[in-house]
């Protein structure tokens, strides 16, 4: 029996339900409604201030830039240690993806593949965060018995 692959989608709908950070194109579609406003409950302050607070990072998490091109190229810009197709697969946004596909194949000059690239930007983030890290997990973990 052959499957029935005749749906009808409103795609711009279903991009806008699965990505709601994008604004609406200007090619149609419906405008969004805007969200609720807060109410003055504590509670829902509270929660605001503790989602407000995790997407900005304290002054005193910040790493500083770095801003020696030598240092950037040792770290970043080096062959991979394993080969891509012995990790796994992760998605990346569109933006980063063309931003760092630009960086391989310019400063890389093509020699630098976009997960050998990835593999150092996250060995570095480990380096520099582990303390952290651990600490955040340890503080987060419950053991299953």
């Amino acid at each position: 029996m052959a499957k029935n692959l005749d749906v009808q989608i409103d795609a711009a709908s279903f991009l806008e339900s699965i990505r709601p950070e994008i604004p609406p194109s200007a090619s149609g579609g419906e405008k969004r409604e805007t969200a609720p406003a807060p109410t003055d409950s504590p509670a829902e302050k509270k929660k605001a201030a503790r989602n407000e607070n995790r997407r900005k990072p304290s002054a005193a998490s910040v790493i500083p830039p770095l801003e020696n091109e030598e240092d950037y190229l040792e770290m970043f810009i080096k062959g991979a240690e394993t080969a891509a197709r012995s990790g796994k697969m992760a998605y990346v946004r569109r933006e980063y993806h063309d931003r760092i596909m630009r960086i391989t194949r310019v400063i890389g000059k093509d020699k630098l593949t976009l997960s050998g690239y990835l593999d150092h930007v996250l060995t570095q983030h480990f380096l520099q965060c582990e303390n952290v890290i651990k600490k955040l997990y340890d503080k987060n973990y419950e053991d299953v018995f």
